[in-house]
């Protein structure tokens, strides 16, 4: 009969096999973990650079429209209360812009302002052309509400006196007609958030985002 070997008492328990990173393991493992950390802090800047120069932009194109809705009212009391004429408002306009001294680009820079591609231009409504801001002088008018007639829309790369025929917005085609000639320059890679400014005959500048329109 064979014999059972006995277990010797000074012999070590049988070891489980372990992991062993080597110092270059560990500095490449390092150096990985520092670039993921890089690349979300630096993506999470770019982000937070393009949301705040949308922000600017967008407060930029509240001034000039303001500015600009100024400057028509202001032609408006020289021509028998009448808006400037389609085919030059922006000539007529600037005739009545000021801007404070030191501006860059003058009185000049409320025609235009920057968005998230090329430089926006402002296209202006082939209703608004001759628009009466009084109504008591102008009698078959009387039912257009100004606060509906749409004055200035942005639109990248307009040219000077860009314009088209909007039509006033009282019902859900009026608004259609609109929104397709609308660009939504701001926040544009948001498909809901996707912001445009518009400026009123009754001077209000309105801020819309695309989820802002009915689908």
């Amino acid at each position: 009969m064979f014999k059972e070997e006995p277990t010797h008492p000074l012999l070590p328990p049988e070891r489980k096999a372990t992991l062993r990173l080597g110092q270059r393991e560990l500095s490449l493992i390092s150096l990985l973990v520092i670039g993921v950390i890089v690349l979300a802090l630096g993506f999470a800047g770019v982000r937070l650079a393009q949301n705040f120069k949308s922000r600017r932009d967008i407060v930029i194109a509240q001034s000039n429209l303001h500015a600009l809705y100024i400057a028509m009212h202001g032609y408006s009391l020289d021509w028998d209360n009448k808006l400037p004429h389609a085919d030059q408002w922006a000539e007529e306009a600037a005739g009545y812009l000021s801007a404070p001294p030191d501006t860059p680009g003058g009185k000049l820079s409320y025609l235009h302002g920057s968005g998230d591609g090329e430089t926006i231009g402002y296209v202006y409504n082939d209703l608004a052309s001759e628009y009466n801001l009084d109504d008591h002088k102008d009698a078959h008018k009387l039912t257009v509400d100004p606060s509906r007639v749409v004055l200035l829309i942005e639109r990248p790369g307009a040219p000077l006196n860009a314009h088209v025929s909007i039509p006033v917005q009282n019902n859900e085609q009026a608004e259609d007609a609109l929104l397709k000639e609308l660009a939504f320059p701001h926040y544009a890679d948001d498909p809901k958030g996707a912001t445009t400014v518009i400026l009123y005959a009754n001077g209000n500048v309105i801020t819309k985002t695309r989820q802002d329109f009915k689908p």
